[in-house]
């Protein structure tokens, strides 16, 4: 079934699971599928709504990558921390 998580909620968790706390959308993506399976089979219509969600929330930022460090291109995602309590207090009422 469904998780009953948001896509902000989903993209935060996947993001402070990171040991870097900051990801490519690929890799959000990845955790998302690896983590609730309903998204294995969902088609892909969710995937915009995760880039929706990271381009127009305030509670993500995104940083270029360091080309020398990272391989790829793209950029990286991490949260704003004056955002994280908010996120962390929603989390907690879904869960």
């Amino acid at each position: 079934s469904k998780p009953p998580y948001s896509f902000t909620s989903l993209i935060f968790m996947a993001i402070e699971e990171s040991p870097s706390r900051c990801l490519p959308v690929k890799d959000i993506y990845r955790w998302i599928v690896q983590t609730f399976p309903y998204y294995q089979e969902a088609g892909a219509g969710w995937k915009n709504s995760v880039r929706h969600n990271l381009s127009l929330s305030k509670c993500f930022r995104k940083v270029e990558k360091d080309e020398k460090k990272m391989e790829g291109k793209g950029s990286l995602w991490y949260v704003e921390p004056e955002h994280r309590p908010a996120l962390q207090k929603a989390l907690r009422k879904t869960c």
